[in-house]
């Protein structure tokens, strides 16, 4: 979740650029401090598939945002950075597999984020998130998707609130698939 956030924040302070100089925090990116704490596990069927422990890769691609006050030019160039795919590996235990930490599915672990909801029924996987994203900010991911125990793919809607323009929203996937044993 912390590339996802930093992203996403990186987005947040283009926008105080563009609000007639009102100032950021320029660290505020890197002090996004995200973790996970204890999920809450909404339903879990005996039906559901689990992912199998081993080393992930998983690519996380922005296809749309949307930073209310920015002006057309800035935006462009927003989605031209965005555009790029974002690659992380992980590798996860199998007791990790069963309800893997946000970490996974965002790239790093995670201090500071709580799953609002954990579905997983049969090969369907929905997990909604809030995270704290520093200066008062909160950050809200909803992931539904499709998986089986090597692979997932995952359609994700941010809203990041608590920015000088506004909510900021990201919408994008997240696909995933098992290289291998953790080495």
């Amino acid at each position: 979740m912390r590339i996802i956030i930093a992203a996403t924040a990186s987005l947040a302070l283009l926008t105080a650029c563009s609000d007639g100089g009102a100032e950021a925090d320029a660290g505020a990116d890197e002090d996004v401090a995200i973790a996970e704490e204890d999920a809450v596990v909404d339903a879990a069927t005996d039906d559901a598939v689990q992912l199998r422990a081993g080393q992930w890769e998983n690519t996380i691609e922005f296809t749309e945002f949307d930073v209310p006050g920015v002006p057309q030019s800035m935006k462009d160039m927003l989605a031209k950075q965005m555009g790029r795919s974002i690659t992380t590996k992980a590798c996860i235990t199998q007791d990790q597999a069963e309800k893997p930490d946000a970490g996974f599915f965002g790239g790093e672990k995670n201090e500071n984020c709580t799953y609002d909801t954990f579905d997983r029924t049969g090969n369907n996987l929905s997990l909604r998130m809030t995270c704290d994203a520093g200066n008062g900010g909160t950050a809200r991911f909803s992931m539904d998707g499709e998986y089986d125990a090597d692979s997932f793919i995952l359609r994700m809607d941010n809203v990041i609130s608590g920015t000088e323009a506004g909510d900021v929203t990201m919408k994008g996937t997240i696909t995933g698939k098992r290289i291998g044993e953790c080495s």
